[in-house]
């Protein structure tokens, strides 16, 4: 079950990212918490049936017309290796009906291998197109990441532009 997160429940949400996430693909809290405020932006808790209330994880992600943009997604630790994290993809996908894309970071030691094999699993394609996400914070630099999207590899004019869909309207980076 998603639950959508306001700003009144967001810091039940913003720890769960803060444990998963490194420093550098996670905004500032009162800077994640503002994005609640744009109109492509939904963020949400993602809840177990079977243990009503019990917040278990969260995604965000962006709304855009032909694709959705999943900036985070996160399961709490103990809640993870049972399958209950692909389940909740896989409901995901199929309610937003259109091509999903989100950023993976470059598989190169054995948990970066594991995260791009669990999307692997759950439908995802790995796009071997370099991809720079501009900061998350003042003072950092871009990072090189790569896009996995489902229900397919993408060309490169696709991947040129969701990637230009990804920088304006996500980072507010403009090209040069």
């Amino acid at each position: 079950m998603l639950e959508r997160i306001t700003k009144e429940t967001f810091d039940d949400i913003y720890p769960i990212f803060e444990e998963a996430f490194p420093v550098e693909e996670l905004r500032e809290k009162e800077r994640q918490k503002s994005l609640l405020d744009k109109t492509q932006y939904r963020l949400y808790g993602i809840k177990n049936e079977s243990e009503y209330g019990v917040l278990q994880g969260a995604v965000a992600m962006w709304d855009f017309n032909d694709f959705i943009y999943i900036e985070h997604f996160a399961i709490k630790p103990i809640h993870r290796n049972g399958g209950f994290g692909g389940k909740k993809l896989k409901e995901m996908i199929a309610w937003v009906g259109r091509p999903v894309v989100l950023e993976v970071e470059v598989p190169t030691d054995e948990m970066t291998k594991r995260r791009v094999g669990f999307y692997e699993r759950h439908g995802f394609f790995f796009n071997d197109y370099p991809y720079l996400q501009p900061p998350m914070r003042v003072g950092q630099k871009m990072l090189p990441l790569r896009l996995m999207t489902i229900p397919e590899k993408i060309s490169k004019e696709v991947y040129e532009r969701y990637k230009r869909t990804i920088h304006k309207i996500v980072y507010n980076f403009e090209e040069e």
